[in-house]
């Protein structure tokens, strides 16, 4: 091994070490392009001009040449913040390439105006060799507003938009067309992430409120199809999810924005489809029925909308919810049993006070509730047998009690056909209440047709232990029975009202689920070990037709000779009716008996410990998630429910809805009118003003909903960027910048130290280097200047030297309110400040030897002396500021600590 290191045979003293080498060498800078990538690392603006003016003349440095980290100058003037460094590169046409990107990435704001404003002018640059794009940071799909919205800067996502840019417009989740197809088959990868960084710039929140005319309804679709999108992309799975989420919480914030009950009923009221033909009230809460097809649970539970529809659901009770839980009791029992002369009012006068009363959504439900509960205690007395029974006869008449049910039948089976009228057949299937009706509804017809076949075919009394197994009876009576049972279930869906019950209907729904996924598991493994039984059992089978035969017998034998016998005996083996004698057989093999009773064990060790702790594992995480978010989730499945009564129609329940009303007469003569008579001229011109006031009123309607929609944009962008600034606090980041504003700083001084005099020419300039002694750039001239020149620079200094210290005094205020918090690497904020003093100190003390030696230089007099002292007294001034401001910072912190 050692010598594919080495390229070595013998025992050398180096057989114990690796040699290390370079194996992908970069090329290598110049040290005139390393001085001149440090001077704009360490912002001294004069050197960087310096080189940008001598690399014109002279050409002797490669002004886009890139460190090892693979940044040019500009690049690592962006990541600094410098903008003035940046300016001055632009100003001599450096390769811009990706630097708009990386301004974007590091959200700095001037630095991508500022390079707007430069490719603005339309300069063709052609990139160097070493720019190529498989050393760029960034995918060829990356565009700036794509960038921009990943990470969701408000101004800079405003600064692209005003500029004209443009998104691709993704392709449906199923896409099969030709540039899709031939893009997965030539890079997969790269489709997938190129759709993945699409749908993640559509779903920035800045660029939704910025960009979208209606932010709810984006917001809703976009949701909903990254929900899609994340089942087909399961290897982006987690990713889509995510993305679907902050578009929920998108609408959900923005809806919190909302500040009055009017805009709230603007918002919620709006339909995207305005027909003139409609009623000015039928869009009633129109986009809140969109906000729960999209299953948008945060917006419908969010706080401002349950207020509304809650003030709507107890229109006719003001002040319910203040009411005693007694009073509540009393008064719903005594409406629900009042409601079949509420429903007789209705028929009778639908636009009388009572009726009117039983259309209030509130009071539908409690009709509605009590019709149902009637109905199930008819179930109750069908069940007991009260009226006479005759259990030989074959095809008994349908009793009293069951002609009693009759009615709720027929208005069950009427009401859902309404629902698939008016909802549509989809819309229908989506709510498994639905489903359940239907599977009851066919039951109970099932059950009629059948007393039907059984009393007009069979007749007579006959032992019902003579019957057939397929006696339509008994068929009947079995198919009845059950649908009892999916008719007392069905009240569970009634609990969604109640904030105790409501969490736990929605935990036994999430749990059917679960079941189903175990059940699939299950079946295999139950379906595995019957082949094996009863391929072992098969030839053991009695046939003794004197003795029970089968696991129902007293003495359970021939549990395994058959298929459909060995599922039923491994099925109840589970809960344990299943004896270890089963697996015993005539005549004694016992080779036979070890081999069955270890696949028996086997099995019940894999169904009960293994699947079954499974299960119940799967079910309290199902629980546990319900729990988790049981607020939102309880309030989504209330609104749901409440939405169902505040629907037009459906105002009676059974069996009063199938009763012709007045109403329904009326409506169908003025049908048949319209359709045997034409209508006449006057009619059609009040139907012409109709239909204008109509659709003027649906223009006004739309207007107040765009500018409720500004208002709301507007506050939400104001909170946001407001939390935004609240939760930055100070992180390294800002210890860089001062660091960077101090060497700036330091930089600038020794410039006007050592530099040129005010008024000077060119040919007066002094040597000074890029940024450190030793620097190989240096201007031609010597250092000249007089005494009055030397004053005007120290008076210069000053204001200069003031900036130090109000930049030093503002990031120890920083730091000083910030004490409590942790920086983003993970370093105290005491240990920060603690940074920034020692970097004032010691930047303070480059400035000062500096001063003192440009002033002490051949000039002995009493003004030149005195100067010096003034300046030395100003840097002086600044580290007793500096002090005060560590030692305030020292008491700030004390006091958090004491509380």
């Amino acid at each position: 091994m050692a010598q594919l290191y080495y390229g070595k045979t013998d025992n050398s003293s180096y057989r114990d070490r690796i040699p290390l080498r370079i194996v992908r060498s970069e090329s290598e800078l110049s040290a005139l392009e390393r001085a001149y990538l440090g001077a704009v690392e360490k912002g001294d603006y004069a050197s960087v001009k310096q080189a940008l003016e001598e690399a014109e003349i002279y050409f002797r440095i490669n002004i886009n040449c890139i460190d090892p980290l693979g940044r040019t100058a500009l690049l690592i003037a962006i990541e600094n913040e410098n903008l003035e460094i940046i300016e001055l590169l632009l100003s001599y046409n450096v390769y811009v390439g990706d630097a708009l990107l990386y301004a974007i990435r590091k959200e700095v704001v001037g630095a991508v105006e500022l390079l707007l404003n430069h490719k603005k002018r339309g300069d063709k640059q052609v990139p160097p060799i070493l720019l190529d794009k498989q050393f760029s940071g960034f995918t060829p799909d990356i565009t700036p507003i794509i960038l921009a919205a990943h990470t969701n800067n408000y101004e800079i996502i405003k600064l692209l938009v005003q500029r004209g840019v443009s998104i691709p417009q993704p392709h449906a989740v199923r896409c099969n067309c030709v540039e899709c197809s031939s893009s997965s088959d030539v890079d997969g990868l790269r489709h997938s992430r190129s759709r993945l960084n699409i749908y993640k710039a559509l779903a920035s929140p800045s660029l939704i409120a910025l960009s979208s005319e209606d932010p709810f309804l984006t917001a809703f679709q976009l949701s909903w199809e990254l929900g899609e999108l994340s089942m087909v992309e399961n290897e982006f799975k987690s990713e889509y999810e995510e993305l679907s989420r902050m578009c929920k919480q998108f609408a959900k914030d923005l809806l919190d924005q909302t500040r009055s009950s009017r805009e709230l009923e603007i918002i919620l009221n709006y339909r995207d489809d305005i027909n003139p033909l409609l009623d000015e009230n039928a869009n009633d809460l129109a986009r809140l029925k969109l906000a729960i097809k999209y299953c948008q649970k945060e917006f419908v539970a969010q706080p401002n909308c349950q207020q509304l529809l809650a003030s709507r659901w107890y229109d006719e009770f003001p002040g319910w919810r203040r009411r005693h839980w007694a009073a509540k009791l009393i008064t719903c029992i005594f409406i629900g049993l009042l409601f079949p002369l509420l429903c007789i009012f209705y028929l009778i006068a639908p636009k009388s006070r009572y009726g009117l009363f039983i259309r209030r959504p509130f009071i539908k439900f409690i009709c509605h509730t009590a019709s149902y509960l009637t109905f199930l205690f008819l179930l109750f007395l069908a069940s007991q047998h009260i009226s006479s029974a005759q259990p030989d006869f074959q095809g008994p008449a349908p009793t009293s009690v069951e002609w009693m049910i009759l009615p709720w039948v027929l208005g069950f089976i009427w009401t859902e056909i309404k629902q698939m009228w008016d909802n549509g057949f989809q819309d229908y299937i989506d709510d498994w209440w639905n489903l359940m009706d239907f599977i009851m509804n066919a039951l109970y017809l099932a059950t009629i047709s059948l007393k039907i076949v059984a009393y007009s075919k069979y007749s007579g009394y006959k032992l019902r232990k003579d019957w057939e197994m397929s006696h339509p009876t008994l068929v009947a009576e079995a198919l009845f029975a059950i649908a009892n049972i999916f008719s007392s279930l069905r009240l569970i869906c009634l609990f969604t009202a109640n904030s105790h019950l409501g969490p736990l209907q929605i935990s036994l729904g999430r749990m059917l689920l679960d079941i189903l996924k175990f059940l699939f598991i299950y079946c295999l493994v139950l379906l595995a070990f019957a082949n094996g039984l009863n391929q072992l059992y098969f030839y053991y089978e009695t046939d003794e037709h004197h003795v029970c035969q089968g696991i129902r017998c007293e003495h359970q034998n021939n549990a395994f000779s058959t298929l459909f016998e060995t599922l039923q005996s491994l099925f109840w083996s589970v809960f344990g009716l299943i004896s270890l004698y089963v697996t015993k057989v005539e005549p004694k093999h016992e080779f036979t008996e070890f081999v069955g009773s270890t696949m028996f064990g086997t099995y019940n060790v894999i169904s009960l410990v293994v699947l079954l702790n499974m299960l119940i594992a799967m079910m309290n995480n199902s629980y546990q998630h319900i729990a988790d978010h049981a607020d939102i989730e309880w309030k989504f499945a209330r609104t749901k429910l409440w939405m169902s009564y505040f629907e037009e129609g459906g105002t009676l329940p059974s069996p009063f809805n199938i009763i012709p009303s007045p109403k329904s007469v009326f409506y169908l003569a003025g049908w048949i009118k319209a359709c045997l008579f034409r209508t006449p001229s006057i009619k059609r011109l009040d139907n012409f003003e109709t239909l204008g006031r109509r659709a003027a009123h649906n223009v006004r309607f739309n207007h107040e909903y765009q500018e409720a929609l500004r208002n709301l944009v507007k506050r939400y962008v104001a909170a946001m960027i407001r939390d935004a600034k609240t939760a930055e606090g100070l992180t390294e980041e800002n210890f860089k910048e001062l660091k960077q504003d101090i060497s700036s700083f330091r930089y600038e001084v020794l410039g006007m130290m050592k530099g040129k005099s005010l008024g000077r020419g060119a040919s007066k300039v002094a040597s000074l280097t890029l940024a450190y002694p030793g620097n190989p750039f240096k201007y031609s001239s010597k250092f000249q200047t007089d005494d009055a020149e030397e004053k005007l620079y120290v008076f210069d200094a000053i204001p200069t030297t003031t900036t130090l210290q109000s930049r030093a005094s503002n990031c120890s205020n920083r730091i000083t309110n910030d004490a409590a918090v942790e920086s983003s690497t993970g370093r105290t904020q005491g240990e920060l400040s603690k940074d920034v003093s020692e970097a004032v100190s010691q930047k303070c003390k480059d400035i000062s030897p500096s001063a003192e030696d440009s002033l002490g230089s051949g000039r002995q007099n009493k003004e030149q002396f005195e100067t010096k002292k003034f300046n030395v007294e100003v840097l002086e001034r600044v580290e007793r500021s500096k002090q005060e401001i560590e030692h305030s910072r020292k008491e700030h912190l004390n006091e958090v600590k004491m509380g």
